[in-house]
């Protein structure tokens, strides 16, 4: 069984005959099933079944892809008054 990425840092396993193909989501879930369309042609339905409890088995235990953490933003500085008189344009009232 092959594990391949895609862009979106999910999960995707093949089963070795290629004909199922399992895309995990977010915490080991079921994102999408693929199965081929001459799978019944080439396979019979109990052995399709296994196949498919085997990759979904096997995506839950994947691991989780690492989300790459933003930096925390700077705060933002506080305004300083100046000391003093204020100036007659800043007066309210005037």
């Amino acid at each position: 069984m092959s594990t391949i990425g895609d862009d979106r840092a999910c999960p995707v396993l093949t089963s070795p005959d290629g004909l199922v193909r399992a895309t995990g989501g977010p915490a080991g879930t079921l994102d999408r099933l693929e199965i081929a369309p001459d799978a019944f042609e080439r396979t019979t339905p109990g052995q399709l079944a296994l196949t498919v409890q085997d990759l979904v088995r096997r995506l839950a235990e994947e691991p989780a892809p690492t989300l790459q953490q933003m930096p925390a933003p700077r705060p933002t500085p506080r305004r300083v008054r100046p000391r003093g008189t204020v100036p007659l344009n800043r007066r309210r009232g005037s």
